[in-house]
């Protein structure tokens, strides 16, 4: 019923407990794939190690290319008409695919699940926290909004990727983003109400914010809505408020950086949606220090 999909990079420490909570599902209709993306730790032998224990698990190996490229290798082999995620430094709860299940089994129409997480702490401690977006079905909107949906705590239909395509693989960050903005295009997220998993906070999570991060995040938003259709399910209002938030905060993160080029040109991105004085500021502070500032030499990422 379920192919469960798990890329893994250098992940020695956590990657075998991850595995471990597939195995403890109470629901054992799955199949998982996990993938290394070249990691260079003992990461390889682990988990060859760990799909010798159970015929349902199979890995495979490539050259880092990526989380992208890694789900789609797992996707192009997957046989389960459900997609379901875990990132290699997650866990799930017991019950989370016997949740997904009791659902499709009411919702037999349903084609996009989604719950919510909780916070594994660096001492072993548990945050929990409440799920956004639990009280009703939610679409394009919505998520242009907000990135309120995790990997390991989303469920759909394999037929998705035929009607949507596959991840991006040119993008090493903000995929799964800009997948489920395709996705909101040909389906209504439905929401499952229920915890599925913990995410483990620890100091290499690769969703740090930082003035790339942010301003790829504003690009694949800006692409969705004037190349890929979502100008006709999101109001322009809210278009303008989001995108101009975005660039500004990738101009703000660049400051705080010092990489002062980089957030003078993420400002005039910013601009295209309005003006604002804390923008304006950080304009003229950012030319006043130009001399002083770093540059890695890197264009700002840009989506065509």
């Amino acid at each position: 019923m379920f192919t469960v999909v798990m890329p893994v990079y250098n992940h020695a420490a956590y990657v075998a407990q991850a595995v471990e909570s597939v195995l403890a599902q109470t629901f054992g209709d799955w199949e998982l794939y996990i993938v290394d993306d070249g990691s260079t730790d003992e990461t390889p032998d682990i988990v060859d190690g760990l799909a010798s224990r159970d015929a349902r698990i199979h890995t495979l190996h490539q050259s880092n290319a990526g989380p992208a490229a890694a789900r789609n290798a797992a996707i192009r082999r997957a046989r389960g008409e459900w997609m379901a995620y875990l990132d290699s430094d997650d866990l799930w709860l017991p019950d989370a695919l016997a949740h997904y299940a009791e659902f499709i089994a009411r919702r037999p129409d349903a084609k996009f699940l989604y719950g919510y997480r909780h916070r594994l702490n660096d001492d072993g401690t548990i945050t929990e926290l409440p799920g956004e977006f639990q009280d009703r079905p939610t679409g394009a909107a919505e998520l242009f909004g907000r990135m309120y949906l995790s990997h390991l705590c989303v469920c759909y239909r394999r037929s998705l990727f035929d009607e949507a395509g596959m991840y991006d693989g040119a993008l090493r960050s903000c995929e799964d983003y800009e997948l489920y903005l395709r996705m909101s295009l040909r389906c209504t997220f439905e929401p499952l109400g229920k915890a599925t998993g913990l995410r483990r906070r620890h100091g290499t999570n690769l969703s740090r914010q930082t003035g790339r991060s942010r301003m790829l995040e504003a690009e694949v938003l800006r692409r969705f809505i004037e190349r890929q259709g979502g100008a006709a399910l999101v109001p322009p209002e809210r278009v303008r408020a989001r995108l101009g938030r975005l660039y500004y905060s990738a101009a703000r993160q660049y400051f705080k950086a010092r990489c002062y080029r980089q957030s003078l040109a993420a400002l005039a991105c910013a601009r295209r949606y309005g003006r604002t004085v804390k923008g304006t500021l950080i304009a003229l502070a950012s030319r006043a220090l130009l001399p002083l500032g770093t540059d890695d030499g890197r264009p700002l990422p840009k989506l065509d």
